[in-house]
């Protein structure tokens, strides 16, 4: 089973382009990642179908494999990441295989990939008491370093859900055009959103003109 990570604010330059060749004819999951981002006005069936329209155009179409679905999900909070999980694991079962982590470089599957570990780590979870915050993230993490750099997971690495199945977090592959390529650490830092995204609207008089850029 392929887990596609994709950033959902660098949709084009996240999308695999040799995503159907390494997909096969194995189920492809589409994990649209930020989704808590997102404008509030904006339901989670109008984004998935965006994406679904987003990925015919790109001519990506592993996406329609048997078992292959679309979901909005969040893999710093965890939005949405058990449900997608639950399918994963559903497709594991009935083909008898593990579940693989693919996608762009930055993407976010290391943080996937640390949610994950916490989830499946009782004592850990107990251990730790407080909220998420920026100065107690430490605590809380797993073992997997996360960074704004591309090509900081190396190797694979492996994750054991029971039952005998397990997951894989890939190294992230480098993708021409993709804002990672392009902007530096300290850039990425204030151009990528960290907050809920709203949309701002403009009443432009006779004449006038808005220069956006």
């Amino acid at each position: 089973v392929i887990l596609a990570l994709v950033d959902l604010f660098d949709f084009s330059g996240s999308v695999l382009p040799e995503l159907d060749e390494i997909a096969g004819d194995n189920p492809v999951i589409l994990a649209a990642n930020k989704a808590d981002l997102l404008p509030s006005q904006m339901g989670q069936n109008r984004a998935e179908n965006w994406v679904r329209r987003e990925l015919e155009y790109m001519d990506v179409k592993s996406i329609a494999n048997i078992g292959g679905a679309v979901r909005l999900v969040s893999c710093k909070t965890g939005f949405g990441v058990s449900t997608m999980m639950e399918k994963a694991k559903s497709l594991a079962e009935e083909l008898d295989c593990d579940i693989y982590i693919v996608g762009a470089a930055n993407a976010g599957k290391s943080t996937l990939v640390n949610y994950l570990l916490d989830e499946n780590n009782p004592d850990k979870k107990a251990a730790f008491v407080g909220k998420r915050r920026a100065g107690n993230a430490n605590k809380y993490k797993g073992s997997v370093t996360t960074s704004p750099l591309p090509g900081t997971t190396l190797k694979f690495i492996k994750i054991e859900l029971g039952g005998g199945r397990c997951v894989y977090d890939t190294p992230g592959l480098l993708i021409p055009g993709s804002l990672t390529e392009r902007l530096t650490p300290e850039e990425l830092k204030v151009v990528v959103p960290k907050k809920q995204v709203e949309p701002v609207t403009f009443r432009v008089p006779y004449g006038k003109c808005v220069l956006v850029g």
